[in-house]
């Protein structure tokens, strides 16, 4: 339980600090986005945190965009959802030891 808590904290302030980090810039380098990708990527195929990062990075681009609220907050969960879907049933990646699971 711990461990879950502390991961869901140490994504939310990483989460944070790359959202700070793509506002500065202007939006030249899309730091979110990457992130969620890594997360879907890194992540056991069984696990939801993919699902939920997804969630929280549409909905601060939508916050801090002219769209409509949600429209991203749903278009990114789908996303990484079909991501997880592919890389469960088609893709095979060798089990890399140094790089951790999340």
């Amino acid at each position: 339980m711990i461990k879950k808590i502390s991961k869901i904290f140490l994504l939310g302030v990483i989460l944070y600090f790359a959202f700070l980090i793509e506002l500065s810039n202007l939006y030249a380098f899309p730091f979110l986005l990457i992130f969620v990708f890594l997360i879907n990527f890194l992540e056991d195929p069984s696990s939801k945190t993919g699902l939920y990062t997804a969630f929280f990075v549409g909905l601060f681009w939508d916050i801090y965009s002219s769209n409509y609220i949600g429209l991203m907050a749903l278009t990114l969960p789908i996303i990484a959802y079909l991501l997880k879907i592919i890389l469960f049933k088609y893709v095979r990646i060798i089990s890399i030891s140094w790089i951790p699971k999340i």
